[in-house]
């Protein structure tokens, strides 16, 4: 996955600093030396975050608030691909939120791929000042995708 992102990492480890007494993490870039994840990018350091998060807590429901934030669009589909193995191998449950119409089409498109499409959309609005909501199931989403209608 965070090859999608950096073709050119290669593994990702702990390192440590001695001296600075605290484990660090280091990404293989195919320099001379490793790279810290600070040092990678955005993208990389959002993706270790959010999996990171994912793989060593192992909550039965995660949230990820706008989860395109540092990440480039044409990765995206990955990302979800991602989101959707981590999801389906550890039994999760994730929402997810965001505010871009690329964002939400290229979770469409890792869910269609997939044998199963565990993907929903929940809108939100308000009327006459009270919150309301609808789900989203794969038939609207994929027409609201293909036809540009809005759906976040």
């Amino acid at each position: 996955l965070l090859q999608a992102v950096d073709e050119r990492v290669r593994t990702v480890r702990i390192d440590y600093s001695k001296e600075q007494n605290e484990p660090f993490i280091v990404v293989d870039i195919g320099l001379s030396e490793r790279v810290p994840l600070t040092q990678v990018g955005q993208g990389i350091y959002r993706l270790v975050a959010i999996f990171s998060e994912l793989l060593g807590q192992k909550p039965e429901i995660a949230f990820i608030d706008e989860i395109e934030n540092g990440i480039h669009h044409s990765v995206l589909p990955q990302v979800w691909t991602g989101v959707a193995e981590v999801a389906e191998r550890l039994n999760l449950q994730v929402f997810v939120t965001t505010h871009s119409a690329e964002c939400l089409a290229a979770a469409h498109e890792a869910f269609a791929a997939r044998s199963s499409y565990d993907l929903r959309v929940i809108q939100l609005y308000r009327i006459n000042g009270h919150t309301d909501g609808r789900v989203l199931d794969r038939a609207l989403i994929e027409t609201g995708v293909e036809e540009h209608i809005e759906l976040r």
